[in-house]
């Protein structure tokens, strides 16, 4: 496969998330991204892709895609937003949202929201915008993620002894 250009996580959970999809369909079909330029990875397809698309993937082929894609795009995952921002890929999160039926309530967009304000992370919560944030996302630099990890554990830590 060549260098794909856009790598879409979706995470393993069964929620619908058509409109993405129809929206990288529409990339495709304009000639924007050749098919095998975009990789989805989601547990479930209400909308057949018109581009290269998996169910669950191991983490090492998680990995390597999101290493090697010019732009990552992906829902509000917290694994994926985190797992991109660690490698400083260009990222646009695309947050399922409550009132298309894509998740149970709104937390993606409060997670979204969160990232934005405090990263400057770029969202998209309508698909029209989504081109025009890709291409942004290429030139865009958010601010960095620190990992809180070790003071986290060195505070449990604190409490066990």
């Amino acid at each position: 496969m060549d260098k794909i250009k856009l790598f879409v996580p979706l995470g393993t959970q069964k929620f619908p998330f058509g409109r993405i999809i129809t929206a990288l369909n529409g990339l495709v079909e304009q000639g924007e991204y050749k098919q095998e330029e975009i990789v989805m990875q989601s547990a479930l397809y209400p909308v057949k892709p018109n581009f290269t698309a998996f169910g669950l993937i191991p983490n090492e082929d998680f990995n390597r895609y999101m290493k090697e894609a010019e732009v990552v795009v992906t829902h509000s995952g917290v694994n994926s937003i985190i797992s991109c921002m660690e490698m400083g890929k260009p990222l646009v999160i695309c947050p399922r949202l409550h009132e298309y039926g894509e998740h149970v309530d709104n937390h993606q967009m409060e997670i979204a929201t969160l990232m934005h304000e405090k990263y400057d992370v770029l969202v998209c919560t309508d698909m029209k915008e989504l081109p025009a944030l890709i291409e942004q996302a290429k030139t865009h630099k958010y601010q960095s993620w620190v990992s809180h990890r070790a003071e986290l554990l060195d505070a449990i830590r604190g409490l066990i002894v």
